[in-house]
């Protein structure tokens, strides 16, 4: 084919990949609570698509788009596509990536008629066979935006919250409740990244992601800000200790870190953000995302 027909083709298949998504987020009407399990370090629900077949899915916050498990697509008779980031230009230099559209995926009563999940690569294989069953994927910030989304570890259900859009925030209030307002984006899906996470006395861009399997993970840059000492360049990753790492007016001390050094998959791929705070920390918490107003809620219990 083409150069010029491949661009075409290539733009008409994102271009259309990007309308499904954008008409299967809208924000829940109805309010729903729906159980998880915690395993392994990943909350897993157990959802229906298509209809009336069903899978389980893990939830991540942090992961900008949707991922499927490539093994599942004959299972559930799906087809693969491919489109490409950015600008379509047919050359060698496009960014293609392969999706497939899953359709009428339900979350107790929140579902989307269908989604863009593109392929998730050897990671999300990786959670099946950690959990020891297969997991049909995972459901990213593409999932949840414009949504309130509520993670209560204590009663292990997430709650999907309509009502909160038109709710006033709750008043914040020290050592039990911090709200934080999630950076400004000019991306097609935000992410809960905020300015306002303290490590060691230094402002950190931080990112809240249920689905990183870590406490708190720096890159080197930010380790070297914080005055930690990331490994060797391209050496495996080490940890350490946070003296002080502050929520607001929530303080916490001596916490483990995980540090990753320069040209490592975890620092090429951190793009806005220094610091990811993980399941093993927010566990600790009641937290909200609230997507459609952009803020954080942390509620100690």
């Amino acid at each position: 084919m083409k150069p010029l027909l491949v661009a075409i083709f290539l733009f008409c298949t994102f271009l259309s990949a990007s309308l499904t998504v954008k008409s299967a987020v809208a924000v829940a009407d109805v309010d729903s609570e729906i159980p998880f399990a915690l395993e392994k370090g990943h909350i897993v629900v157990s959802a229906k698509i298509n209809g009336d077949k069903p899978v389980e899915l893990v939830l991540a916050t942090g992961a900008a788009h949707s991922m499927i498990n490539g093994s599942v697509l004959d299972k559930y008779k799906l087809r693969a596509y491919y489109a490409a980031d950015g600008f379509i230009t047919g050359g060698s230099l496009d960014r293609v990536f392969h999706y497939v559209l899953v359709s009428d995926i339900r979350l107790g009563d929140v579902k989307v008629s269908s989604l863009s999940m593109r392929f998730g690569g050897q990671a999300t294989g990786e959670i099946g066979h950690r959990i020891g069953r297969e997991i049909f994927g995972v459901l990213g910030a593409d999932f949840f935006k414009g949504r309130i989304v509520q993670f209560d570890f204590q009663k292990k259900v997430v709650r999907f919250m309509s009502k909160a859009t038109t709710a006033p925030l709750p008043p914040a209030g020290p050592g039990k409740l911090v709200i934080l307002p999630m950076r400004p984006s000019s991306e097609r899906t935000r992410l809960p990244v905020t300015d306002d996470v303290v490590f060691n006395g230094k402002k950190i861009k931080t990112i809240f992601d249920t689905g990183a399997l870590t406490v708190v993970s720096l890159t080197p840059s930010a380790a070297k800000q914080v005055g930690l000492t990331p490994p060797p360049d391209r050496g495996a990753p080490q940890t350490d200790k946070i003296s002080s790492l502050r929520l607001g007016e929530m303080e916490f001390t001596d916490l483990p870190v995980t540090l990753h050094s320069k040209n490592s998959d975890f620092d090429t791929h951190s793009t806005g953000y220094g610091g990811v705070v993980g399941v093993a920390f927010l566990q600790n918490f009641v937290i909200t995302f609230d997507f459609h107003r952009g803020t954080l809620i942390f509620e100690r219990k």
